[in-house]
């Protein structure tokens, strides 16, 4: 991707220079200079002043975001594979979280019993993919804790109903979010708004393509 292309003062300090370090340390930068890149690429798709990329400022909690209340982001990576969300509400206030997880090897029962109450634990152990009803649990908390800028020592916070499809927390807005296993990575995202139609992109190399994607689920959140 052609970071360079964006101009020099919508560019953070820490982005600009390559870190000093080991793969992983170099992994990180890079997956943070592409967010940097896809978000610049969203604002334009969207109409919106890519001035907006030098004005990030960071919340008590660490949080990024734009000093505008109508137009949110957040961003997650995991692996090689980044997922930006933009939105934009001319309403209200915009708030919005992502996660993505790439699988690998984890003891997902162990760790079900770390932040799930009982009930929780009880229908995972039901379910015939072991692997996507965990990432499932864990996407989705994730999702809404990062509207707030809320860390994952919060995630039993979160009362996950799996089967009338609601989330309960006290750490986001009401709102919708959105799961899936359709692309390389499990997917959450969580919007402070009733519905979700959302424009779903993947960059391939030149541009953004927009993505059809087929199967999803809806969840209602403080509803």
């Amino acid at each position: 991707f052609s970071f360079d292309e964006i101009l020099t003062d919508l560019v953070p300090e820490n982005l600009r220079t390559e870190p000093q370090g080991n793969s992983r340390i170099t992994q990180r930068h890079q997956c943070r200079r592409l967010a940097h890149f896809l978000l610049w690429q969203l604002l334009k798709t969207a109409g919106k002043s890519t001035a907006l990329l030098g004005q990030i400022y960071r919340t008590q909690s660490g949080r990024p975001q734009f000093p505008v209340e109508n137009i949110d982001f957040n961003i997650s990576h995991s692996g090689d594979w980044v997922a930006v969300l933009l939105h934009i509400n001319e309403s209200e206030k915009s708030a919005v979280g992502i996660d993505i997880e790439f699988s690998k090897k984890r003891s997902f029962s162990a760790l079900m019993a770390h932040f799930a109450p009982q009930a929780e634990q009880e229908w995972f152990a039901k379910q015939p993919d072991k692997e996507l009803a965990f990432y499932r649990c864990w996407c989705l908390r994730e999702a809404v804790l990062k509207s707030q800028g809320v860390g994952i020592v919060k995630l039993s916070s979160v009362t996950h109903l799996p089967e009338p499809q609601q989330i309960y927390s006290d750490y986001c807005p009401k709102g919708a979010l959105l799961f899936t296993d359709e692309l390389p990575f499990y997917f959450a995202a969580f919007i402070n708004q009733s519905k979700i139609q959302p424009h779903f992109y993947h960059w391939n190399g030149k541009k953004l393509v927009e993505k059809n994607i087929k199967k999803s689920l809806i969840y209602q959140v403080n509803e």
